[in-house]
């Protein structure tokens, strides 16, 4: 694996950098106010296909990789995570589509999620859930040529947003295997929650979805008639690509917050001289970094097997595992740098210590991340 970035790969990393910086940064305040995600914020995103990263260009897709994927996600949660997540779920959404859909499908739903008006939601948490598939209690009937869903989904993101959500649903004729269904929001019997008052990521709309006799057509079926009862394993596959986007984020996290340090210890003065200039300071950056360099490219190497097709589902897990944990130590580091001022919301550590704990929770709590890691040694 080459570790150097091609020049396309730099320019699209700084044109992330620089629409986060000057676009998304002075909404903050706004978005953690209001926990909203801006729409004007998701059309600048599709105008500049970060939607579409990893998908062919025959869909509205740029046709890059998910090395790219992550880069992009790495710059927008460097400053604000919200919006990082907001995509990685839409990816949830389109990938499932692009990866185990009919072509018609893909023709469908694909350029709307990449390009156009839709935005992606990812249905599989229920309130009896966890991490446990088998738990599910949304049902899906069939009634002639539609599905009939009745059930309760949460912590859905981008569930108040419009356009489509894979749901995954008890397939009642299939002796209750899963089953995935493309859902358009706000379709009769769609009906959504309130939104949940979270610890952080308040710029990411996340609420809960009640199916009441919803009725959906058949052909949605993702992968028609014969991917009935796999559900299951398009769950599997789709989490594994979804927490790189989740390492990512993570990554971009570590880096603010280590950013952070460096800046306060550098003009932070203490009998005369910067903290810099202490041990104890330069320690705690020290291994920072290290963790943080780690974790970047421990990323992009799980991001590297997934282009070129392997299976991630162990890999996944461990990247995971490891970038939600330096970006733990790293907001925490961080905060002991800044001493009490890090606790305040004057700096954006205290935001970045409430947005980092979620990486260790969705999509899979890091107990499960340590089962799956070891399930490959322990076989």
């Amino acid at each position: 694996m080459d570790f150097d970035l091609t020049s396309e790969q730099k320019i699209l990393q700084e044109t992330a950098r620089k629409f986060a910086e000057k676009e998304i940064a002075p909404r903050i305040n706004e978005m953690e106010t209001t926990g909203r995600t801006p729409r004007a914020l998701i059309e600048r995103m599709r105008n500049l296909n970060f939607y579409g990263i990893q998908y062919p260009e025959m869909y509205g897709g740029t046709g890059a990789s998910f090395i790219e994927y992550c880069l992009v996600m790495e710059e927008i949660a460097r400053v604000y995570c919200s919006l990082g997540g907001h995509i990685a779920v839409n990816n949830l959404c389109a990938g499932t589509i692009y990866e185990f859909g009919t072509e018609e499908q893909r023709e469908i739903y694909l350029p709307q999620l990449i390009r156009g008006d839709a935005v992606g939601s990812f249905a599989f948490t229920e309130p009896d859930t966890g991490s446990d598939p088998k738990a599910i209690k949304t049902t899906a009937v069939r009634d002639g040529n539609s599905w009939v869903i009745n059930g309760h989904k949460c912590f859905i993101t981008n569930a108040t947003l419009a356009g489509y959500a894979t749901v995954f649903c008890k397939d009642v004729e299939m002796d209750g295997a899963i089953t995935c269904i493309i859902v358009p929001k706000f379709c009769e019997g769609y009906v959504v929650g309130e939104q949940y008052k979270k610890m952080g990521m308040h710029g990411m709309e996340v609420a809960e979805i009640f199916f009441e006799n919803a009725h959906v057509p058949y052909d949605d079926t993702v992968g028609g008639e014969a991917s009935r009862a796999l559900g299951f394993t398009m769950l599997t596959q789709q989490i594994a690509a979804g927490k790189l986007g989740i390492s990512a984020q993570c990554v971009g996290m570590a880096q603010a917050a280590l950013d952070e340090a460096v800046k306060y210890a550098k003009t932070r003065r203490q009998r005369g001289r910067p903290i810099s200039n202490f041990q104890t300071i330069q320690w705690i950056i020290g291994e920072m970094a290290a963790e943080v360099e780690a974790a970047r490219y421990m990323t992009y190497a799980a991001a590297y097997a997934k282009s070129r097709g392997s299976d991630i589902l162990v890999e996944s897990a461990r990247t995971r595992l490891f970038a939600s944990q330096v970006a733990h130590r790293a907001a925490s580091n961080a905060m002991q740098v800044l001493g009490a001022y890090g606790y305040t919301k004057e700096f954006p550590v205290e935001r970045i210590f409430r947005d980092m704990k979620i990486a260790e929770i969705y999509e899979g709590v890091n107990e499960i991340q340590r089962v799956i890691s070891a399930s490959a040694l322990l076989r």
